[in-house]
């Protein structure tokens, strides 16, 4: 469970990235379940607080949708430091948005690629929907671009936000991934805890021997000693009696 002060408790947090223009806000409408806007309005940095069930289970998760320039860079700093999986986004038809994708993910995985947990990052091809001749980047090139970040965890996807095209396939999968990895984190503790007390349980029972055996041998030692006490009393007892049975024979 992750939180912000400013937004309410949600369980996982996404973040949209990419240049402007090539459909962020518009995947994210069409996942929402919104009507597609022709018009491309500029997005100022925004999130959404949204309730996803994957296989049969409800998850609230945060999107945050990015604006495509720099112009608020503590917010995308914000973004590439705290959310747990990213979406990131260019435009089949725009070399320069793909070049701006590749960039980004080498970002993503500079600041997150050295920590233990993976990264999941998704890079999608928008805008499938154009004519072929139209396209600039072709799929070969998405496909190599992610398999050299070895770093980070996902898969390459083109979509089209207008025809609502593997839209959801998009997000559905970087959850499950972010749900699996999370399942695999609390069963890694699980077991670490479980060595912990088994370690500390295993240091409790070898003092508990130790004390027994001190025990053992310290009654050993008094038994020993009783035995010796008596022998030498007996013995005492014995040369009492021949020094008598001596002076009566006298």
């Amino acid at each position: 469970m992750a939180s912000c002060a400013t937004i309410p408790p949600f369980d996982f947090c996404i973040s949209l990235l990419g240049s402007g223009g090539v459909g962020k806000t518009s995947l994210l409408r069409s996942f929402l379940g919104q009507t597609f806007n022709e018009e491309h309005i500029p997005t100022v940095d925004d999130y959404y607080i949204h309730s996803v069930a994957v296989d049969g289970n409800h998850f609230t998760v945060c999107i945050v949708d990015t604006a495509g320039s720099y112009s608020f860079p503590v917010m995308r700093k914000l973004a590439l430091n705290s959310s747990h999986g990213f979406i990131v986004v260019y435009a089949l038809d725009n070399m320069l948005s793909f070049k701006e994708a590749v960039h980004t993910m080498e970002e993503i995985s500079e600041l997150r690629g050295n920590s233990e947990e993976s990264v999941p990052v998704f890079l999608v091809g928008n805008k499938l929907d154009i004519e072929v001749v139209d396209r600039e980047v072709t799929a070969r090139q998405g496909h190599e671009s992610f398999s050299v970040l070895s770093r980070l965890e996902g898969e390459y996807i083109e979509t089209s936000a207008k025809i609502n095209f593997r839209v959801e396939k998009v997000f559905l999968e970087l959850l499950r991934t972010l749900i699996y990895n999370n399942r695999e984190r609390e069963r890694q503790n699980r077991k670490t805890r479980s060595t912990k007390r088994r370690r500390r349980r295993g240091e409790r029972t070898t003092i508990q021997t130790t004390t027994i055996h001190r025990v053992h041998f310290d009654v050993g030692i008094f038994c020993l000693n009783i035995l010796v006490s008596n022998a030498m009393t007996l013995q005492i007892y014995w040369w009492r009696f021949l020094f008598i049975e001596v002076n009566t024979a006298s």
